[in-house]
């Protein structure tokens, strides 16, 4: 009697790299509990990063595992990752044949792959709700699994927050949307991108944390105020609809009143959370290209370097808000480096946001003081791994944060949107990992706080006075303290993906309702 056929996952890895990236890493996760046949669907321009970001995550003598994965380009929109338009019908082309266990075409090799047996599990980002519908219709037999890069906290705001789940599985944002619509004679689209952008004065309580208003998760002003309100209304139709969650998250690091919130109600659906982190390659290999990306940046090894040799280890504070944040008043950013510069405090600021502009006399004065390195990208893993590396200035969006913890460095934060005020208040309130900068908030920011009723001044002294203060505790007991704290957070994230680990045993389970 014939085996059947290995099991075969389709992966569509596209939007921000930040979506992306995690993916890579639960690929070669699934490969090693069971080697699956695995296709990865990417944009064009994306190929050869995920097929190198994937490799980063086996070890060497691991290559029978490693080609059990390949990585197939479909045509994209040229830069927009949220046009859902060309990557809607190159998907449907793509995953028609693979659904008929036929050959594939890569868009960026142009190269036809062999054919595989037709998938049994279908992962898609969280926003890419149109996809989800087109595989539904095309496939009546895959499952499809909806992944998640940010946040279990970031997934119940989307989902359950604001009030009681209905009889008929409707939640409060729904019910919101659904009323705005009926009130104003508006589309779907308009009703949630109203109600999504509304910081309204309503105490917030999310499970685990303090009371908060709404207004509290618009902490600064955004140069680009996009509505995202529509946005979430799609997630959570595809969190309801999908056959199971994926999350990169860990347990360690939320808070357990969300993750169970959450689980009950997928349960209600008989639905299953599959809590899959960290995604972060941790192989020797992964180290080497870290260290290889290093050094086309050897400004950075090299400051890191003289600063273990001149401040000693956890030293040195390295400051970034991604790629996307940057504040509509960058003065309070050089307010900020004014007082590292007084205090001698090395520091490295990678400023990749395409709004950061530093002034000529700001890289003056820190070029004169010689404790301070500015730099348009930096190799973030390479920087945190480091031992000069002490602290963390970070937007706290969920990959930094991720970051951080496993490479043992607290954080202080300063959010801006998302899920960063959420992960800020639990981190530094709950597990006590870090501090949160208050006196930057801008906008809806400088109104009083439900857990404390002040309100931030607003002002540049305000800010510096508020620097001397977080950096004196920093690197005082209370930041050991703190510092003690993310360690043991490492600690227990370091044995998930081990055999036997909760992350290896949510992805055994995931791959056994996959084949079932």
């Amino acid at each position: 009697m014939s085996e059947p056929p290995a099991l075969h996952i389709v992966t569509v890895a596209y939007g921000g790299w930040g979506h992306v990236r995690p993916l890579c890493a639960l690929a070669a996760n699934l490969a090693r509990l069971r080697a699956p046949h695995q296709t990865v669907l990417v944009a064009p321009y994306n190929h050869d990063k995920v097929a190198a970001e994937i490799a980063k995550n086996f070890e060497e003598g691991e290559d029978a595992l490693q080609r059990r994965i390949r990585v197939v380009a479909i045509e994209t929109h040229a830069t927009n990752i949220y046009d859902y338009d060309v990557v809607g019908a190159s998907f449907a082309a793509a995953y028609q044949k693979l659904a008929r266990g036929e050959p594939v075409t890569c868009a960026y090799l142009q190269q036809e792959l062999p054919a595989l047996s037709p998938p049994r599990g279908l992962i898609l980002d969280i926003m890419a709700y149109p996809l989800m519908q087109t595989a539904s219709k095309l496939d009546g037999n895959v499952k499809i699994l909806c992944s998640g890069a940010g946040s279990m906290l970031a997934i119940y705001m989307l989902t359950i927050a604001g009030g009681p789940i209905s009889a008929d599985g409707t939640t409060a944002f729904e019910r919101l949307v659904e009323a705005q619509r009926q009130k104003s004679g508006a589309t779907i689209r308009e009703a949630a991108d109203t109600v999504g952008s509304d910081p309204s004065d309503k105490i917030m309580q999310v499970p685990g944390l303090p009371p908060m208003y709404v207004y509290e998760n618009f902490p600064q002003e955004l140069v680009s105020k996009v509505p995202m309100g529509y946005a979430r209304y799609l997630a959570l139709k595809m969190v309801k609809e999908c056959d199971g969650f994926i999350a990169a998250s860990m347990p360690c690091v939320e808070p357990a009143e969300v993750i169970a919130a959450f689980t009950k109600f997928y349960a209600r659906m008989s639905k299953k959370l599959y809590l899959l982190g960290p995604l972060l390659p941790t192989t020797q290999r992964a180290a080497a290209a870290d260290a290889q990306q290093a050094e086309k940046s050897p400004e950075v090894g090299a400051f890191l370097a003289r600063a273990l040799q001149e401040h000693g280890a956890r030293s040195l504070v390295y400051i970034s808000f991604g790629t996307l944040f940057w504040p509509t008043q960058p003065e309070q950013v050089w307010t900020f480096l004014d007082v590292l510069i007084e205090k001698q405090i090395p520091f490295i600021m990678a400023h990749a946001s395409k709004l950061a502009q530093v002034p000529d006399a700001v890289k003056a004065k820190i070029s004169a003081a010689g404790t301070g390195l500015l730099v348009p990208w930096a190799p973030q893993q390479a920087i945190l791994e480091h031992p000069a590396t002490g602290w963390f200035v970070t937007h706290a969006g969920f990959n930094s944060v991720v970051e951080a913890v496993c490479a043992g460095v607290p954080m202080i934060c300063w959010p801006f949107a998302a899920d960063q005020p959420l992960n800020t208040v639990h981190l530094t309130e709950n597990l006590r990992a870090g501090y949160e900068l208050l006196a930057v908030r801008t906008g809806h920011g400088l109104r009083a706080r439900a857990r404390t009723g002040t309100a931030p001044a607003g002002t540049l002294d305000a800010v510096r006075a508020e620097a001397r203060e977080v950096l004196v505790r920093a690197f005082g007991a209370d930041g050991e303290e703190r510092r003690a704290n993310v360690g043991a957070l490492r600690e227990r994230s370091e044995g998930l993906w081990r055999p036997g680990g909760g992350a290896w045993r949510a992805g055994e389970e995931m791959l056994d309702d996959l084949a079932a």
